[in-house]
């Protein structure tokens, strides 16, 4: 599935220019066909632990955790249908998938019943960009600012940072390869100065 078959990828304006700065050493790319969910609940409440059971993953207790498929290797390239649950801050998670989204969310809507929280389907106010190659990291260093600076972004950690002024969830997949998820409504100027980066390090 893309993020919504009635809104077109702002990132669809800028497939030629990523296309031309793909190389050997780095590659750029959408992927479109992710499912994405923000949740907002109290980790250590009844209806927590309901969701997590739907999600079949426990929910990440820490600043720049990954749970469930924490390197994307289901998500991307296997056959099962998989989450991956991303820390954003406390009480708050982003949720990546190819479960069907509508059967996810009327599940996970259950999970929650009348308890104090939110699901929410955000995979058409989001973009999902693929960076790899050797020099990706190079293209991370130049573009992304951290608020607070992580001592070890190890692969199957992701945080939060901004790029342009956009905030973006960054989730380093491999050694070489990192998954960028900023709003729709800062995907132009993110994808420029990615672009510009990726540029600059051939």
């Amino acid at each position: 599935m893309d993020h919504d078959s009635t809104v077109p990828s702002i990132a669809d304006e800028f497939v030629e220019a990523m296309d031309g700065v793909t190389d050997t050493r780095v590659q750029l790319q959408e992927i479109l066909d992710l499912s994405l969910f923000r949740i907002e609940i109290s980790p250590d409440s009844d209806a927590a632990q309901r969701i997590q059971a739907v999600l079949g993953v426990k929910l990440p207790r820490q600043r720049g955790q990954v749970t469930g498929d924490s390197q994307a290797l289901q998500l991307l390239y296997g056959t099962r249908q998989v989450v991956a649950c991303m820390y954003v801050k406390e009480g708050v998670f982003l949720v990546v998938t190819r479960v069907d989204p509508v059967k996810l969310g009327r599940a996970l809507n259950a999970a929650l019943g009348r308890d104090e929280g939110l699901i929410l389907d955000v995979s058409a106010n989001r973009t999902v960009i693929n960076l790899s190659g050797v020099a990706a990291a190079d293209v991370i260093d130049e573009v992304v600012h951290f608020d607070f600076p992580p001592d070890n972004f190890v692969p199957g950690s992701a945080l939060s940072c901004s790029v342009a002024e956009a905030w973006v969830m960054l989730w380093r997949i491999d050694e070489l390869e990192y998954l960028l998820v900023p709003r729709v409504s800062d995907t132009a100027p993110f994808l420029v100065t990615l672009i510009d980066a990726c540029e600059s390090v051939k």
